[in-house]
Formats: structure tokens, sequence, C-alpha cells
């Protein structure tokens, strides 16, 4: 196995975590492959966009088995959600697994963004954390509750909040209900809305804070210690997805990526590595 190795690039604020060394591909080399023609002589290097050190743990064992057929992955790591699908669309990476249904949909209808949802990966549980009390039902009129800002996830913890009896929200509004949706408090909690990777940051200011599974692993919460537990899922909105552009969307390369992800050594990390709190999305 050839030795990964740390790439560092301030363009559009991400760092690449590691890569395959003597990767093939790029503009004048004779031996590199395409996302339709590659082989173990002709490589092609695909990036794949993340938001997360933790993920490492899940495409090393992808890049090392796929190496051999002439797959080359890189990740390249994000600074936040807002990043990858421009970096995406743009053709600065070629894939990128960060995003659930419900922020992938709304990325691409807000910003006309031609991408396309090629396989789903994982779900990954958003809870409610505390570092002041061990139950919601100690929240209290005047409580400060810190949730994510964008529109999918906060969308998301007002529902998760909305299941802890906290508050209630208008049905009307669907899966992605924002603050003005809210249509009763049942305790007076003040929300606070932060960037997504922000909230964990906030833990120790506010009595409660609502964080993506992803961050809370990245700054190393215990998922057990959460003070209440997403547990529903009504349909495909937080599954997470591998994305492409759309005119690249059946490549055979990454088709092939999305096979070698969805397989039992993969469904293995989650449980060995994550301790099952990743729960594979493609299976019923």
């Amino acid at each position: 196995m050839k030795t990964m190795k740390k790439l560092t690039a301030l363009a559009l604020s991400v760092i690449f975590i590691f890569a395959l060394a003597a990767c093939g591909g790029g503009e004048g080399n004779a031996s590199a492959g395409t996302v339709d023609d590659y082989g173990p002589d002709k490589p092609v290097t695909v990036r794949v966009g993340l938001t997360g050190a933790i993920y490492e743990d899940i495409w090393e064992p992808i890049a090392e088995k796929l190496e051999p057929e002439g797959i080359l992955i890189e990740t390249v790591q994000f600074a936040d959600f807002s990043l990858p699908n421009p970096a995406l669309n743009d053709g600065d990476i070629e894939l990128n697994a960060f995003q659930h249904h419900a922020f992938f949909d709304d990325a691409v209808a807000t910003n006309g963004f031609e991408l396309a949802a090629i396989g789903d990966t994982y779900i990954i549980a958003m809870n409610i954390y505390s570092n002041a009390i061990d139950d919601v039902s100690q929240l209290k009129d005047g409580d400060q509750v810190a949730i994510p800002n964008d529109v999918t996830n906060g969308g998301r913890a007002i529902k998760l909040l909305e299941a802890a009896g906290l508050l209630t929200v208008n049905p009307a509004a669907g899966s992605n209900p924002q603050t003005g949706d809210i249509t009763e408090y049942r305790v007076g909690i003040e929300l606070v809305e932060v960037d997504a990777a922000g909230v964990c940051a906030l833990l120790p200011d506010v009595e409660a804070a609502v964080i993506n599974g992803n961050y809370a692993l990245d700054n190393g919460l215990d998922p057990e210690s959460a003070i209440f537990f997403e547990e529903n899922y009504a349909d495909n909105s937080y599954s997470c997805l591998i994305a492409a552009r759309s005119d690249e969307a059946d490549a055979k390369a990454y088709q092939r990526i999305v096979e070698v992800y969805q397989s039992d050594e993969t469904k293995q990390i989650f449980d060995d590595v994550f301790d099952g709190y990743f729960v594979p999305a493609w299976e019923d």
C-alpha cells in the first residue's frame, strides 16, 4: 500500500487530510485514466469532500481497497457545511460525502447546483447535550438552547426539541420548520442559532445544545452522554449521501466507490469505530 501523506491547501478554506502517494491523474500525464476508463495502468484520482476528521476511519480502508483497481482517493476536509457543495459544483473536487438529503435538496434548490445524489451512506443522530443538566425535563424558562442556524439542520433541531416536549411546531412546516413555525413554547427556552460547526463550542455557555453527530464525535462527546436522543426517521431526509456533478453521476469509478462504501466492511467500521452510532442508510 502506498504511503498516505498529509497535504495542506489554503484555497477554499480546506485542508487535504490524506492523499495516496504517487497518485496518477492530471493534464499531461499519459497514463492518467478517466472516471469511465481507468485501471491499474491508468489510474484516476477522485477528490472526496468531507467535513470532519472522523470520516477518515471510513474512507481510508475504501481508498486502500480501490487503489489496486486504479481509483486513487484523496480526501479533502472543509471547515463547515457551506463549502463542499460549491466546491463540487465548481469542479474543485469530484465527490462529496458529508450531508443528508434534506440539506442537499435545499442547497441544490437554493443555489441551482447541478449535482446528484449517487448513493446513501449512513444516518447519524442529532442529539441534545448539556454540561448543566441531566435531563431535558430540567430545562426552565429563560434557559438558552443552542441549535444550528442553517435551514435543514436548524429545522431538524427544532423537530427534535418538539419530540423532547419543549415546544410545538405547525405541522404544515414539514420536516424543516423554522423558528417562525413554532406555535408554542411549552418551556420558555431561548434558542441561540449558530453555525452547525460552532454549536459544540457553545456547550459550556448554554444550558443545552442540539449537536450534529459528526461534530459531537469530532469534539469528543460520548453519544451516550446526550440528555435526549433522536430516534425516529419518517423518510430519507436525514440519510447521508455521496454526491457528484449531475453529468458524471453514472461514472463507472463513482459507482464503484459507492459499491465499496455500501459493504459489510463499512458496516463493521460503523460498529467497531463508532459503536454503532452510524447506521447504514443503504439498508431498509
